[in-house]
Formats: C-alpha cells, sequence, structure tokens
C-alpha cells in the first residue's frame, strides 16, 4: 500500500468511528428525551401550585354554601378544576364501559352542575366582624350581637354580610354592668336580645358560611381586622371557634393605628372622620372601615415626586 493510500484509509476509518459514535450519542440522547418526555405528561396533570405548597386554605363551603356557584374541587388557589374534571369523566367513561349511553348522559348534567370556583374579587381581603357582648370578660360575658364585612386590602370594595341579634336569656343580661346596661338599652340592643331566636351556634354558622361564599377561592387564611379586635377574636375562640379558627393570628387593629397616628401624626388624627359611637355591631364596622380609609389617603400616603 503506498504512502497516499494509506493516508486515505487512515482519514477514512476515522471519519467512521466519528459517526459510529455520533450515532451511539444521539441514540443515547433520543432515549433520554423520551423518558424524559414520559415522565412530564405523569406530572402534566397535577397541575402543582409549589408556591401554595406551604399555605393552609380555607375548609370547602358546607353543601348549602356550595349552592352559591362553588365546587369543593379545587386544585390550587386559582380555583382550576377543569383537569379534575376532565380525568372524573375519563375514569367514569372507562368504569361504565358497558352503559357508554347512561355513561354520556352523566357526564353531561356533571358538566352541567360542576362550575368552578371563581377568583376571588378581593384581593388580600380584609374580613371585619364587630361584637357586642354583656361584658369583657371571656369567663362570663356572652355574646349578643355579630356583625360582619368583607373588604379587599385597598378598601376599595366590600360586601356587607350577616348582621345578626343572638338570643340571651333575662339572667344573663341582668348581670351586665352598669355601662352595658345603660348603653345596650339606649341602642334597643338588649329587647332584641331578649325577642331574638337565633343561638350563638346559629349565627356563626351564617358568617362562616358568608365568608367561605366570598373568599372560598383565596388560597391564605383572611385578616381579621376592626376596633380593638383582638377582643373580639377573643371571644370568637371561646364561643364561636370554627368561626375563629377561619382566620390568621395577624389582626388590622385599627385602635392600634390610631394610636401611632396620635403620637406620630397628631395633627392629621385629629381631621380623622368623627364617630357616632352606636355601639350597634353593623354600624361599628362601616365607621372602623372609614376611619382606616382615612388613615390610609391622609397618612400612609406615597412619597410625593420631586
Amino acid at each position: 500500500m503506498q504512502s497516499g493510500e494509506r493516508v486515505i484509509f487512515f482519514l477514512s476509518k476515522s471519519r467512521c468511528v466519528f459517526f459510529f459514535t455520533l450515532h451511539l450519542q444521539t441514540k443515547k440522547m433520543s432515549v433520554r428525551r423520551r423518558k424524559m418526555e414520559k415522565l412530564a405528561n405523569s406530572f402534566s396533570v397535577l397541575e402543582l401550585d409549589a408556591d401554595d405548597s406551604h399555605v393552609h386554605p380555607l375548609p370547602p363551603p358546607s353543601p348549602s354554601t356550595a349552592t352559591h356557584g362553588h365546587s369543593d374541587e379545587r386544585v390550587n388557589g386559582n380555583g382550576d378544576t377543569s383537569l379534575v374534571k376532565i380525568e372524573k369523566q375519563k375514569s367514569d367513561k372507562r368504569v361504565n364501559g358497558n352503559n357508554a349511553d347512561s355513561s354520556v348522559a352523566k357526564d353531561d348534567e356533571q358538566n352541567q352542575l360542576d362550575v368552578a370556583a371563581p377568583l376571588c374579587e378581593y384581593k388580600m381581603p380584609l374580613v371585619w366582624i364587630d361584637l357586642e357582648m354583656t361584658g369583657l370578660n371571656i369567663e362570663v360575658d356572652r355574646i349578643l350581637e355579630i356583625a360582619c364585612i368583607i373588604t379587599d386590602g385597598n378598601l376599595t370594595k366590600s360586601v356587607e354580610g350577616p348582621d345578626l341579634v343572638i338570643h340571651q336569656s333575662k339572667e344573663c343580661l341582668d348581670r351586665m354592668g352598669e355601662w352595658c346596661q345603660s348603653h345596650h338599652a339606649a341602642s334597643g340592643l338588649t329587647k332584641k336580645v331578649l325577642k331574638s331566636t337565633i343561638s350563638e351556634r346559629e349565627a356563626e354558622k351564617q358568617v362562616i358560611e358568608f365568608v367561605k361564599r366570598h373568599l372560598g377561592s383565596y388560597t391564605y387564611s383572611p385578616l381579621l381586622a376592626g376596633n380593638s379586635v383582638y377582643v373580639d377574636f377573643q371571644f370568637l375562640k371561646k364561643y364561636m371557634p370554627e368561626l375563629a379558627a377561619l382566620f390568621s393570628h395577624v389582626l388590622v387593629d385599627v385602635s392600634s393605628v390610631k394610636a401611632l397616628c396620635i403620637r406620630w401624626y397628631p395633627r392629621d388624627q385629629k381631621r380623622a372622620p368623627s364617630k357616632e359611637n352606636k355601639h350597634r355591631a353593623m354600624d361599628d364596622i362601616r365607621e372602623s372601615i372609614e376611619e382606616l380609609r382615612y388613615y390610609k389617603a391622609s397618612i400612609f400616603k406615597p412619597k410625593s415626586k420631586k
């Protein structure tokens, strides 16, 4: 073999080795890609939301609440239930393969009944609750009235909820202190309490259903808001524990904001809206919201551009 022929043979052999190695690498990459695609397809149905994995969502609404258009099936915080329903329909069709017509009819009927929970209208919501009690001692005093309003975090949207007078016995009312006796009699609450047929448990149930109806698709535990709302929260924990369990441990206490404004911005605080102090639950909530709106607009305002 001449020297020129040896060079050509060597180059041809090198090219064969190169293309054979390239073919093996391409084949390995193809196998890996197919495995990864299979794994990705397995997880795509789950629609996992990693950001919400540490969050405790609100419990699902009761059957009576579900009639207001909420579904108990929620995959993530956005209330997207479409994948769950599709998988459920496929499963039903496989199980009822021998009764295809009845299965399709049931699926059509289920599609009409199952409505995905809408996105929460109230971004970063505040749940305003006010109680009127026979006193401030949670060991002996009882709840006379409860009211609830939900607002968004910017206080621009709101929806009013239950405003309920709770029945208590005459003996319970007679044990009230002088301040409660005079103010609750003047507001007419004392007479309403004696005539009421609503128990603490029934009032709790109504407020729970209201909160879940409007915040059912909200992922995080909502914040409780009000004036000196820590006192209300204590009474909720004792007499309405299921309602109290819906809320975060973080409270938005307008009284605390007022106390700071008095110390830091006394001139602005003096211009805050005056209160009528009717000492009725719904009226007190409305005044608390207006007070916080004033602080937001007049004190918690953005820095002016220079």
